[in-house]
């Protein structure tokens, strides 16, 4: 047989086999698809895009470790009553705040039933749970719902000063003197007060109106 006579069966043979490349899949549409957020133990964490929005991603994504392992917070849910927004910068607060030894935590969140705003505090060295305002009115506050604060960061000072009260006059109160960091609070332009550890609780420190 001559060169050419065996050039044009290959050339069909190869034809045919690229051709079968472009044959309709097995699969009608793709698989769906997943984010894995965290692998605890045996297990995976996922969210799916079918099921979770992005802010809840975003949410699992950047939770501490320990706080996601422990299980409290099943699809941002606390308690089955609170859920965990992303309404601050930085999303969460860690500091040792009832001097134990062990950090623990500060989250905003929300209270599912009336829609009022406050934080808790976890506790990381036994998981117990603290709500300061989305319902709850600790010692020493104003209001059982926190929206309008939209500043919060970790105070160190041991000696805190009281500021003024609804008149204008520095606070009767005196100045705090605490033995932990505290939780500090404010809204833009108008101030706050600190969130502390009582020994028993938390309660709340008015400093400026």
């Amino acid at each position: 047989m001559c060169a050419k006579q065996l050039f044009i069966p290959l050339l069909l043979i190869g034809l045919v086999s690229c051709g079968s490349n472009h044959e309709p899949s097995a699969f009608t549409e793709d698989p769906p698809e997943h984010e894995t957020i965290y692998q605890l133990g045996s297990d995976t964490v996922y969210v799916t895009t079918e099921d979770e929005s992005n802010e809840q991603w975003y949410i699992y994504e950047r939770l501490p470790f320990w706080f996601i392992e422990s299980g409290m917070a099943h699809e941002l849910i606390i308690e089955d009553k609170y859920r965990i927004d992303n309404r601050l910068n930085p999303m969460y607060l860690e500091e040792d705040f009832n001097g134990d030894g062990v950090y623990d935590l500060a989250l905003p969140i929300n209270e599912i039933a009336s829609g009022k705003v406050g934080f808790v505090i976890v506790h990381g060295k036994t998981n117990e749970t603290f709500i300061i305002g989305a319902g709850t009115l600790i010692e020493g506050a104003h209001s059982d719902d926190l929206s309008y604060i939209d500043i919060w960061r970790i105070n160190r000072e041991k000696e805190n000063a009281p500021g003024l009260d609804e008149n204008g006059d520095v606070n009767p109160e005196g100045p705090l003197h605490t033995l932990y960091p505290s939780l500090k609070i404010e809204k833009s332009e108008v101030g706050g007060g600190l969130i502390y550890w009582t020994g028993e609780g938390y309660a709340y420190f008015h400093q400026t109106c």
